[in-house]
């Protein structure tokens, strides 16, 4: 696991623009769930949520999504909040 998650973080380092942010999350689904032992997923989709003010069937409807099929603002959300943010990619962006 170890290993994942220095390589995510050295691909993370060349991410720069929004467009960067979704191609990562097209091409790196795995980065969002390296840490097994991690929600952060799952707390990321309830801010999204929070954020969008999603109620919880249009929530339900994005989590039934295929990968790649979800939607540009919340592929830089979830960027944001997993990857730049998130505690096992601390040191991410700075």
């Amino acid at each position: 696991m170890t290993s994942d998650i220095e390589y995510y973080k050295q691909l993370s380092k060349k991410v720069s623009t929004k467009q960067d942010k979704i191609n990562f999350f097209d091409e790196n689904q795995k980065a969002f769930y390296v840490d097994i032992y991690s929600d952060t997923w799952s707390k990321m989709m309830e801010a999204y949520a929070k954020a969008e003010n999603l109620s919880s069937e249009q929530l339900n409807k994005i989590e039934e999504m295929k990968w790649n099929e979800m939607t540009a603002d919340l592929k830089i959300f979830a960027y944001d909040f997993c990857i730049l943010n998130g505690f096992v990619f601390t040191g991410v962006g700075k």
